[in-house]
C-alpha cells in the first residue's frame, strides 16, 4: 500500500505538534520561575536537562516497541500488538523504579560535584527530588505514544499534549506562587506540577483507549507474565536509539554545567 503526501502529513503532523507541546512544559517552567529568581531559573534549566537525559532512555526504548507495533499493524496481526505494549510498559515501569532509586541516592552526589554554586545546587535538588516521580508516568505515556503511532491513529497525541500542557500551566501558577490557599513552593512547585501533568496525560490516554479504541482487537490490557524473548526483540531495535538520545542530551547537560560555572 502506498501513501500519498496528504496521508503521510495527516499521520505525522499530530506527532510533530505533540512533540512541540511537550517542550512547552519546560518553557512554562522557565516563564514562571523567571519571575521567582535567577537561581531558580538556572536550576530549573540544569534539572530539566538532567531529567531529559534519563527520560530519553525510556523514550528510546519506546521507539523500538513502536517499530514492532507498526510491523504487526501493517501485517494485520492486531492481536499481537497488545503483548508488545504490555511487555514494554512493564519493562519501562521497572526501569522507572530503578532510575528513581538510583537518582534518589546518587543524584545529590553527582550534582554536588558538578554544580559550583551552593544555592543553585540546593534549588536543583529541590526540583529533581519531586521531578523524578514523573518517570513512572512519562514512561507509560511514551508506550501509549508508540501504540498510537504504530497503528497510525495519531490525532489523539495532539489532544493529549494540549491537556498535559494546560494542566502544567495551571498547576505552575497555583503551586509556584501559592494561589487558592496553596503554599508558595517555588521551584519545587514547578517540579510537582510537571509530574502531575504527566500523570494526567497517562490518565487521559487510558480513558481514551478504554472508551474510543477497540482494545480487545489489539489484546490490550492483558498480561500473561514476562516474555523475555519479546523484550529482547524490542531491546535489539531500541538499545542504540536509547544510547543516541541519551548522549545527545548529555551534551546539553554539559553545556549548562559549563554555563553555570
Amino acid at each position: 500500500m502506498q501513501f500519498t503526501n496528504k496521508q503521510i502529513w495527516k499521520i505525522t503532523y499530530p506527532v510533530l505538534i505533540s512533540l512541540l507541546m511537550e517542550h512547552m512544559i519546560g518553557l512554562t517552567d522557565t516563564a514562571y520561575l523567571g519571575r521567582v529568581g535567577e537561581v531558580e531559573l538556572g536550576a530549573s534549566a540544569l534539572a530539566g536537562v538532567y531529567y531529559l537525559v534519563i527520560y530519553m532512555l525510556g523514550f528510546g526504548f519506546s521507539i523500538g516497541a513502536q517499530v514492532l507495533i507498526a510491523r504487526r499493524s501493517g501485517s494485520n496481526d492486531f492481536s499481537r500488538i497488545g503483548p508488545v505494549f504490555m511487555q514494554g510498559t512493564l519493562f519501562l515501569l521497572l526501569l522507572a523504579a530503578t532510575l528513581f532509586t538510583v537518582s534518589h541516592f546518587y543524584s545529590p552526589v553527582i550534582l554536588r560535584k558538578l554544580i559550583g554554586s551552593d544555592e543553585v545546587y540546593k534549588a536543583t535538588m529541590s526540583y529533581i527530588d519531586w521531578r523524578v516521580y514523573g518517570f513512572f508516568f512519562s514512561f507509560i505515556a511514551v508506550m501509549f505514544r508508540a501504540f498510537y503511532v504504530g497503528i497510525t491513529k495519531t490525532k489523539i497525541l495532539t489532544a493529549n499534549s494540549v491537556v498535559m500542557v494546560l494542566t502544567n500551566v495551571m498547576l505552575n501558577y497555583v503551586l509556584i506562587f501559592g494561589k487558592f490557599g496553596f503554599p508558595a513552593l517555588g521551584i519545587a512547585g514547578a517540579a510537582i506540577a510537571s509530574s502531575i501533568s504527566e500523570a494526567v496525560s497517562v490518565l487521559f490516554f487510558i480513558l481514551y483507549t478504554w472508551k474510543k479504541i477497540d482494545y480487545k482487537k489489539y489484546a490490550m490490557f492483558r498480561f500473561a507474565g514476562i516474555d523475555f524473548r519479546m523484550l529482547k526483540q524490542i531491546l535489539n531495535v531500541s538499545v542504540w536509539i536509547m544510547v543516541q538520545h541519551g548522549i545527545a542530551f548529555v551534551g546539553w547537560f554539559i553545556f549548562f554545567i559549563v554555563m553555570e560555572h
